[in-house]
């Protein structure tokens, strides 16, 4: 047996073994949200009929949290789509949002509006942006997270950051991997106002983590996160076929 110091690191640095503090979801919850069912009926109509939105797979949500969301990421229209797939089901799921939402206040207040918004910033402090996750995961919620960070500019998807992996692995959630496609023709980077477009969001069957929690008895743990990541980009891609 491989004595594991990399997954003992990472259990010690997201405090997965105490309790979660209580209250931890209240400051993500903004009364913002007393907007939003208005916000999501203008949203519907967007999505009816200016963009029309497929959505496959809906069956392959877990039927309760906790699970990680792990989308590929277009657009900023990315996010609108599932939650608007997931229903009322969007109340469960939690953004980690880049410091971008946050630096403009229309945008925050937009963002706010549409979702539990949990601002991180990964290129001061990644580890404590999975901290948070755990601990909301640790809380009975789910967590919306794009494993590529930044937005494609082209279209093609971008390789994927082994955090989503540490995160799934070490709380031993499911990894729904989601592919969204026509956002990117709809509103891609550098572009104000969204084109009319078709979008589909496929929804995959959840990566289990057992697999994976076993196989780190014999096998270092950096690789574990690497190979549930790997998967998770190869479903996602299965999925854009």
């Amino acid at each position: 047996m491989i004595e594991n110091d990399t997954s003992s690191y990472w259990r010690r640095l997201l405090d997965l073994d105490k309790p979660v503090p209580p209250g931890i979801l209240d400051k993500y919850r903004s009364w913002h949200r007393l907007s939003r069912s208005l916000f999501y009926a203008m949203v519907d109509i967007f999505l009816r009929l200016y963009c029309p939105e497929k959505v496959l797979g809906i069956e392959n949500l877990p039927d309760k949290p906790p699970y990680i969301i792990a989308p590929n990421h277009s657009s900023t229209l990315d996010y609108l789509t599932v939650a608007w797939a997931m229903g009322k089901r969007k109340e469960e799921l939690y953004v980690l949002a880049t410091s971008f939402f946050y630096d403009n206040p229309w945008a925050r207040f937009c963002f706010k509006v549409a979702a539990n918004a949990v601002r991180i910033n990964t290129e001061v402090d990644f580890f404590s942006a999975l901290g948070i996750a755990a601990k909301i995961l640790g809380a009975g919620k789910a967590i919306y997270i794009h494993p590529e960070g930044l937005r494609t500019i082209d279209g093609k998807l971008l390789p994927f950051h082994p955090g989503v992996g540490v995160l799934a692995v070490e709380t031993g959630v499911p990894l729904v991997p989601v592919h969204i496609s026509g956002t990117w023709k709809s509103l891609p980077t550098g572009r104000i106002f969204p084109r009319p477009c078709p979008i589909t969001v496929s929804i995959g069957e959840p990566i289990k983590m057992a697999p994976y929690i076993e196989k780190k008895k014999s096998v270092q743990a950096y690789d574990v996160y690497k190979e549930a990541t790997e998967e998770l980009r190869n479903r996602i891609l299965a999925l854009s076929q």
